[in-house]
């Protein structure tokens, strides 16, 4: 590893320590051969007592899994030849419904653009994937398929149960097989008190008592009694991943360190070099790159956010925290910088997720950029958008990029 100080990217994130915007974080560098700077400030927990964060600790990712095992693994499988991108979801599912339904394609989840709403607390009215599937196919769809972009975490969970169909495998085994365990990805997975029997004290804390979901809930007029009591370390903080898809899911669930996302980050940057044919060829990695979305509200890839400059839209923000702020008229949205910052190019692309995880990778600047933190394990008002921003860009300025 490089002696790389990035003193002025770790300064954002020490500044954000001091201020309570998060009480632990986990920062990464690294080009397509080598880890440039890794680094671990702060605490994984707070309550019921400090625990030192480490560099090797395991995240929540939440919704970073759409991209690192979802929409990687269907790349991959495009790549073996076993489906294709606009092949409908009716081709998968035997009782997929009809009418704008049917015209939902796989190129459509990836990319947010098939009309399933953005979000639904089907763990109200299922226990497993299978109820899961019935639930979501029994909503009206918000738009026809292909004439907007919305972020759906609803449309993640129908690709995760999809890859399971072509498969034939679980999710979790799908994933490993096709993406983890041939990056040599050893600590990311789904559950990783039983798939890695890790020692519990390396994964981080998030929120007590799935407080902010209990709150959506009771928003959106549905109650649910199953809610679990305290921080539930290993299970997923997303409502439907933990409660309806015992907390494997396509949206959300998985757990990784930093140094395996850098791992992920570089075999992405050697696809795009064409130096990674076993993995992605230069045509599919770049394909995913590429905007799919042109002509429409939100420039998306297969499952990656693209790099635009200026603030962020109503159609880029999660539902969570609450359903109010995002069905809101966008008059009413507090304008955010985008995660990325404005300093890396515009063929950067990346990802990022609600427990306060996100990772940028940028193919012509050679840089990954995973930043871990455990926002919501404490109540801050503090917007971790400008943190990110900030400290994007200040990578970008230690490294004379």
């Amino acid at each position: 590893m490089s002696n790389l100080k990035l003193e002025k990217a770790w300064s954002v994130i020490q500044e954000g320590l001091d201020e309570g915007a998060f009480p632990g974080a986990v920062a990464g560098v690294a080009n397509h051969k080598q880890t440039l700077f890794l680094h671990a400030g702060g605490f994984s927990k707070t309550e019921p007592a400090r625990r030192t964060l480490k560099t090797d600790d395991l995240f929540d990712l939440a919704s970073l899994t759409k991209p690192v095992a979802t929409a990687t693994t269907l790349l991959r499988l495009v790549q073996l030849g076993k489906v294709s991108l606009d092949q409908p979801v009716s081709a998968f599912f035997q009782n997929w419904p009809q009418g704008d339904y049917s015209q939902i394609t796989i190129r459509h989840l990836l990319t947010h653009t098939s009309g399933i709403p953005a979000w639904f607390p089907i763990y109200t009215q299922a226990n497993n994937k299978e109820e899961a599937l019935a639930v979501i196919s029994r909503l009206d769809l918000a738009y026809r398929p292909g004439t907007r972009v919305e972020y759906s975490c609803l449309g993640y969970i129908v690709l995760g149960l999809l890859i399971e169909g072509i498969t034939g495998l679980p999710l979790e085994q799908a994933t490993k097989e096709l993406v983890f365990s041939p990056l040599g990805m050893g600590e990311t997975t789904y559950l990783p008190l039983h798939t890695l029997q890790v020692n519990p004290e390396r994964i981080v804390f998030n929120e007590a008592d799935s407080t902010i979901e209990k709150g959506m809930t009771s928003q959106s007029g549905f109650s649910f009694d199953r809610w679990r009591k305290g921080y539930g370390p290993g299970t997923p903080n997303d409502g439907n991943a933990c409660y309806a898809l015992g907390g494997i899911s396509g949206n959300a669930g998985l757990f990784s360190t930093a140094s395996d996302l850098l791992t992920f980050g570089q075999a992405w940057l050697r696809a795009l070099r064409g130096e990674a044919p076993g993995f992605l060829s230069p045509s599919l990695s770049k394909l995913a790159i590429s905007n799919q979305t042109s002509g429409l509200n939100v420039a998306r890839g297969l499952g990656w956010v693209l790099f635009t400059y200026g603030i962020i839209t109503r159609e880029e923000m999660s539902p969570a925290p609450s359903m109010t702020p995002y069905f809101a008229p966008v008059t009413q949205l507090t304008p955010r910088p985008r995660s990325s910052g404005e300093l890396l190019s515009t063929r950067a692309f990346g990802h990022t997720g609600f427990t306060g995880t996100s990772l940028w990778i940028d193919p012509e600047k050679n840089l990954v950029i995973v930043l871990l933190t455990n926002h919501l394990h404490i109540s801050s008002k503090l917007d971790l958008n400008t943190i990110r921003a900030r400290f994007h860009n200040a990578v970008v300025t230690d490294l004379g990029l």
